[in-house]
C-alpha cells in the first residue's frame, strides 16, 4: 500500500492530482455535512449515514495530503521521530482508515436501502436513530481493527526519505493486501450489487407489471 516514486515528472503528477482530489473532497463533503447538520428536516437515520460517508472522505482527501503533497514542501524527520509521523500523517494510515469506514458505511447505506423499498412495512429491520449509533461505531471500529496492521508496519525509509512498510515475513503483505482487497473489495461489491440489483427490480419490473395487469383486468 506505499506508492513510491523517483521521477520528478510522476512526481509532480501525482501531487497535482492529489491536490485537485484533495480540494474537491474536502470542499464537497464538508458542505454536505454542512447541509445536513443545519437543516432539522435532513436529520433523519438515512441522511446521517451519508454525513458518516462523507467525515470519512473528509478524513481520506485531509491525510492524503500529508503523503503526497506535503511531504515535499518540509525536511522529514528521521529515527523513531520519523516512523511516528509516518504511523500518524505522512504514512496514510489515516487515509485507509477513512477509506475503510467509507466502504462500511456505503455497505450500511445499501442494506437500509433494500429494507425500506422491500420491505416498506415491516418494523424490524428499519434503521432508527438507536440502531443507527451501533452501525456508526461498528463501521469505524472495524476500520479501525483492519488497518492496525498499518499502524503498527509503517516506518521512515532514510534511504528513500519516504514512508514504508516493515513487515517481518515476506509473505505478510502481499496475504495482507489480498485479505484487504477481499473485505473492502469483493465483499462489499457482491453484497451492494445484489442488494441495489433486487431495489431496482422492485422499483422498475414491479411497478411496470402493475398498470398493465389492471388493464387485463378492466379489459
Amino acid at each position: 500500500m506505499t506508492i513510491y516514486t523517483e521521477s520528478l515528472s510522476a512526481q509532480i503528477t501525482i501531487t497535482t492530482v492529489f491536490t485537485i482530489l484533495v480540494v474537491v473532497g474536502v470542499v464537497g463533503n464538508t458542505l454536505s455535512c454542512i447541509v445536513i447538520i443545519t437543516n432539522r428536516s435532513m436529520r433523519t437515520p438515512m441522511n446521517y449515514l451519508i454525513l458518516n460517508l462523507a467525515a470519512a472522505d473528509i478524513m481520506v482527501t485531509v491525510f492524503v495530503a500529508p503523503r503526497f503533497i506535503l511531504i515535499h514542501a518540509f525536511n522529514h524527520p528521521d529515527g523513531l521521530a520519523g516512523s511516528l509521523v509516518c504511523k500518524l500523517f505522512t504514512g496514510g494510515n489515516f487515509s485507509w482508515l477513512g477509506g475503510s469506514a467509507s466502504v462500511f458505511s456505503l455497505v450500511a447505506i445499501s442494506v437500509e436501502r433494500y429494507v425500506a423499498i422491500i420491505h416498506p412495512y415491516g418494523s424490524r429491520g428499519k434503521l432508527t436513530m438507536q440502531k443507527l449509533k451501533y452501525v456508526v461505531v461498528a463501521c469505524w471500529i472495524l476500520a479501525v481493527v483492519f488497518n492496525l496492521p498499518l499502524f503498527i508496519t509503517m516506518q521512515y525509509n532514510e534511504d528513500i526519505d519516504f514512508c514504508t512498510e516493515y513487515w517481518s515475513e515476506n509473505w505478510l503483505p502481499r496475504a495482507y493486501s489480498i485479505a484487504w482487497f477481499i473485505l473492502f473489495g469483493v465483499i462489499p461489491i457482491g453484497v451492494m450489487s445484489v442488494l441495489y440489483t433486487r431495489v431496482i427490480r422492485r422499483l422498475w419490473i414491479k411497478p411496470e407489471k402493475g398498470p398493465r395487469a389492471a388493464q387485463n383486468c378492466g379489459s
